[in-house]
Parts: C-alpha cells; sequence; structure tokens
C-alpha cells in the first residue's frame, strides 16, 4: 500500500441595519438568485445549494489555498497497487452538536446518495464506485455497493474501474457524511434549522429565513478552526442582478457575480473603467436539453436541425458579451479531446435540409407542427438568449416556438422529470477530467440524463476509457463518445462560459476554481 427582484428600500433598510450591528466582526455578504431548497449535502449537485453546503460541510478531502486536493476529515488514505481500493483512516472530528463524525456517517450518507429511492441528480458523481451503476438501476442491492465503515475510523471504497480524479471526487460537497442517528429519526432535517440540524465543517448554521437569508458563522467544533479568520458569511436572496450590484456599489455586499450568479451584463458594460473585473476559466457549459421522448424531438435529424440554425457567435456577441465562446461540443478548452468543432455554427441551410428529412421521416409538414415550447429559468439574460433563438428558428425554419420560464426551483423539477421539450440549463464539471461532463448521458435512467437518450456506443466507448490506463488512449476514446453525442444531439450546446466577479479589494484569500468551485475557509480581510 503506498500513501497517498426585490423591493429595494426594504432591502437597503435591511442591510443598513445590520451593517451597523455587526461591523465589528468580519463578515462577507454575499447573495445567490434563487433560494436554497434544502442544505442536505446530497442536494448540493444543485447551483443554489452547493456553496453553502461547502461552508458548513467538509468530506474525506477539501481543497487547498490554491485549489489542490488535500486531507479533509481523513487524515490519511492508502491506495491498493491495483488502485481500485481506497482506505480512509479518519482523524478526531466532531458534528457541531458535538457528536463524533464516524466512517459509519459516510458509509451510510454516501449509500443513501446512491439508493434508488433516494438518489438525487448529484448520485452520478459516485459512479465511479463499485456497483453503483446497477444499484441505482434496481439490479443489485445497496449492500453490494463498494462502501463499507470497518470501524469508526476506516472507510474501504471499491472502485469499479482506476479512477485517477476520486480523490478530487472526495472533495465535493455531495460526498459530504450526514449524521447517521439524526437523518434515520428526521429524515428531514436538511429543510430547517432546528435542534436536527448538523453540519461538520467550517462554518455552521446559524439563521436561514428561506427565501430571504442563509446566516453562518465560524464553527468552533470544526477540526481546523484555526485556519478560519472569517466570523461569518451573509448569504441573501436577490432575484435581481441589477438590484445586487447597487448593494454591491453601496458597500452591502462584498461579493457580485460568479460563481454566485451572472453579472447584469448592460450595467457593468458601463461600469468597467471603475470596477476591477475579475474574470476565471470555467469548465461549464450552457446548453439545452432535448426530450428524446417526445414529438417531435424523439428525430434525429429534427433534432439537429434546431442545433444548427442557432447562430451562436450573435448570442455571444451581442446578448451575453463577458467573454463567452460558442460551443459545437461539450467540452470547454481544459478538456477538449478534439480541437475542431463537430458542427458548422449557423449553418442555416444544413438545418433546413435535416428539417427536410425530418418532416419527411414524421410523415408531416412545417405548418402543421405544433409550437415548440422552451422552458427556462425566470432571469432577465436568460429570457434575452432564449427570444434570440426563438426568432432564429423562426426565420430559419419557419418553426413557431414559445417561451415557458418558472423560478429555478420549478424549473429544475420540470427538466428533472421529463415536463418539457427543450430545456435551458447550464452545467458545470465536478471533476478536472472530461468524464463528467460526457457521464451526464451514459445512462437513460440517471437524474442527470434529462434528456432520456442513452446509445449503446456510447455507453462502450465511456466503459473503455474506465478501464484504459494509457492517457492517449483514453482521450481517443472520449473523443469519440463526444463524436458521438454531438451527431446524435441529445442536448444542443450553446457556449462556453467564463467566470466574472466583482468583490471588495479588502477581501483576499478566496479561491475560485474553474470548476465554480468556491471557498471561504482561508478568507480574510485587509486591515485597514
Amino acid at each position: 500500500m503506498r500513501k497517498i427582484a426585490l423591493i429595494l428600500l426594504p432591502l437597503l433598510f435591511f442591510f443598513g441595519c445590520r451593517k451597523k450591528e455587526e461591523n465589528k466582526e468580519p463578515i462577507v455578504n454575499i447573495s445567490i438568485l434563487a433560494p436554497v431548497r434544502s442544505l442536505d449535502p446530497r442536494f448540493s449537485h444543485e447551483n443554489t445549494s452547493k456553496h453553502v453546503a461547502n461552508m458548513l460541510y467538509e468530506g474525506l478531502m477539501r481543497l487547498g489555498p490554491d485549489g489542490e486536493v488535500v486531507p479533509g476529515v481523513a487524515k490519511s488514505v492508502s491506495i491498493s497497487e491495483d488502485q481500485m481500493t481506497y482506505t480512509f483512516i479518519l482523524r478526531s472530528s466532531i458534528w457541531s452538536n458535538g457528536d463524533p463524525v464516524s466512517a459509519y456517517d459516510f458509509e451510510y450518507a454516501w449509500k443513501k446518495s446512491v439508493n434508488p429511492r433516494h438518489a438525487q441528480t448529484g448520485a452520478s458523481t459516485f459512479y465511479p464506485i463499485k456497483n453503483v451503476a446497477p444499484c441505482l438501476k434496481g439490479e443489485v442491492s445497496i449492500d453490494e455497493v463498494g462502501i463499507k465503515a470497518l470501524d469508526e475510523e476506516t472507510l474501504e471504497v471499491e472502485l469499479e474501474h482506476p479512477t485517477p480524479y476520486f480523490l478530487h471526487l472526495c472533495a465535493c460537497p455531495t460526498y459530504s457524511p450526514i449524521h447517521r442517528k439524526f437523518d434515520l429519526e428526521h429524515q428531514d432535517w436538511g429543510n430547517h434549522l432546528n435542534s436536527h440540524f448538523v453540519s461538520n465543517g467550517p462554518f455552521t448554521l446559524k439563521k436561514w429565513r428561506k427565501g430571504v437569508e442563509i446566516y453562518v458563522e465560524k464553527s468552533p467544533s470544526y477540526w481546523d478552526a484555526s485556519c478560519v479568520e472569517l466570523f461569518g458569511i451573509r448569504v441573501q436572496i436577490v432575484e435581481d442582478p441589477n438590484t445586487q450590484l447597487f448593494l454591491f456599489e453601496k458597500g452591502e455586499l462584498d461579493w457580485v457575480g460568479h460563481p454566485f450568479n451572472p453579472l447584469p451584463v448592460d450595467i457593468i458594460g458601463d461600469q468597467l473603467a471603475s470596477h476591477k473585473l475579475e474574470f476565471v476559466d470555467s469548465y461549464g457549459v450552457s446548453w439545452y436539453f432535448l426530450n428524446t421522448e417526445k414529438f417531435p424531438f424523439n428525430n434525429k435529424n429534427f433534432r439537429k436541425a434546431v442545433a444548427y440554425a442557432i447562430n451562436r457567435k450573435q448570442i455571444v456577441e451581442h446578448v451575453l458579451k463577458l467573454g463567452e465562446t460558442p460551443a459545437m461540443g461539450i467540452l470547454s478548452k481544459g478538456f477538449v479531446v478534439q480541437k475542431e468543432p463537430y458542427f458548422e455554427d449557423g449553418n442555416t441551410m444544413l438545418a433546413k435540409k435535416h428539417l427536410s428529412k425530418a418532416l419527411e421521416e414524421m410523415g408531416t409538414t412545417a405548418d402543421k407542427l405544433p409550437p415548440i415550447i422552451l422552458s427556462q429559468r425566470a432571469n432577465l439574460l436568460t429570457s434575452r438568449v432564449s427570444q434570440v433563438i426563438q426568432d432564429q428558428l423562426r426565420v430559419t425554419l419557419g418553426l413557431k416556438v414559445e417561451i415557458d420560464q418558472a423560478d429555478w426551483p420549478v424549473h429544475l423539477n420540470r427538466v428533472s422529470k421529463g415536463d418539457y421539450e427543450i430545456g435551458e440549463m447550464s452545467w458545470y464539471s465536478l471533476l478536472n477530467d472530461p468524464i463528467y461532463m460526457l457521464n451526464t448521458f451514459r445512462e437513460r435512467h440517471l437524474a442527470s440524463n434529462m434528456s432520456r437518450w442513452e446509445h449503446p456506443r456510447y455507453q462502450e466507448l465511456l466503459k473503455l476509457s474506465d478501464n484504459e490506463i494509457d492517457p492517449e488512449k483514453r482521450k481517443e476514446y472520449l473523443r469519440e463518445a463526444e463524436a458521438l453525442l454531438m451527431e446524435e444531439l441529445p442536448v444542443i450546446p450553446l457556449c462556453f462560459m467564463k467566470q466574472c466577479y466583482l468583490k471588495t479589494p479588502k477581501l483576499q484569500g478566496v479561491y475560485v476554481s474553474p470548476l465554480k468551485e468556491v471557498d471561504f475557509r482561508y478568507a480574510s480581510f485587509l486591515e485597514e
């Protein structure tokens, strides 16, 4: 073994009063656009939840000050020679109520995450673990999954195949423990702040006014509390980016923009001279899931017609305007396995050709097609993009498109359940490896696979990559897989995104990664 939109005046009153009350302690004030559905880390795959989950919980591993993976609750890890078995030895650490964090808490949390009765979209992050895939399909029992606590301090994990990024996975919020006893007795513990809510991370939950704010403070019970300098973090729900920016300019917020929310493009364009806009690369893509189980998107040529008719260059240059680049694949430059795009952006002639083929195959005509429903989250910038796409599809293909928008939780729930035709979504990798994005479409039953598409050759290619040790051969399998995905087009990529944000200059030590991770445990304010 080797070691290894809100009413502005009340908001201003609220922020102003709070500033007077709490100006003696170093508190970071940030905001998000939509309410947090749950603070159970199994829901931390969702954008609004994961940043708060990262404050409240810590897994076996964590990210260091510069984004490197370092030991968290695990003080050491041993990896077998075949790289298929990981044995973690836990350090002495406690929950916020004083109970010890044990290997059994990790076993319980991870197994519940991959139990078909409880699995959320984040279940796909456990795919490398032995028998997780068949367990999610109900083919094997949860007891056959390769996760086992040997004792209070030892967790053994068996993998399906060598996984060089597994330790990075162990730093994801979805891999956090949950208090086994509390979860068994109070299964809705993650939805309320009460005596049953406990966490084990650098911060602990002090206030949760749903739809209004979440406030966390430095946890005195955190095993590495000496590294945490901030007294607290306040997360406000401010549903309008313009209001967020206004509050930042008034000094009431310390951070606006990514990775929490998009910035308001119209105002930022006028403010670049007076603000230092910071950019970070992103391993993320804005795309549109297509429901391949619904007419007319169950026809491949119709999917191609829609994908090819969209002019991405026009959208990124005239609507988004913050460093985005057109995407004709799903893997951004940090993961790229093929240098050339898989199709030509805005190829109207080819789009018309595929529409003609699709109509013939479906035995109908364009004028008889019902309106296409484009589902999106309620967001001004997203609405502008949707309106451009609506116009492009009308002009190029003669298609009628209706835009249906809903608040984020409702939108996510609809698309997750398949209650949509075209579903707008932003997707960010949780791994510094192409496999995460590609795994989204590995199996039809996966909660992350909102297109309901699967293909035996695609599955074969990913399986071959799983077991390939040679990096170049593995890269070729992944390239073939992405090429097949772009041939079948169960999802339409729109653009690769940059992360851009503004923060108060006094706030230092905050790490933002291309994986849209942000960590405040090493943050501090410069003294006056």
